[in-house]
């Protein structure tokens, strides 16, 4: 996830460039800031956010491999049940 001065994604030809090349997705936009979410594998982030850096890059954050499972977990029949 990054976040970018909104006058950027306006007034930056390249910024756009780099949004549709990357296949990233606008997540949000403020007047002051935009939320921009790629993902991908390690050097595809790598390489948007090096594209990225020359722009001023107000924070980055990486979320890391996220799972769900397939099967009900053990801790949903424990919600499940009452509390005596």
């Amino acid at each position: 996830i990054f976040k970018m001065k909104s006058d950027l994604l306006f007034d930056e030809r390249q910024i756009q460039n780099i949004i549709k090349e990357s296949n990233s997705q606008i997540v949000t936009v403020s007047r002051e800031f935009f939320v921009l979410a790629k993902t991908g594998r390690r050097h595809e982030i790598d390489e948007m956010h090096d594209a990225l850096e020359p722009f001023g890059i107000l924070q980055f954050v990486r979320s890391g491999r996220i799972a769900v499972t397939k099967e009900a977990m053990p801790i949903t029949e424990l919600l499940d049940q009452e509390i005596v």
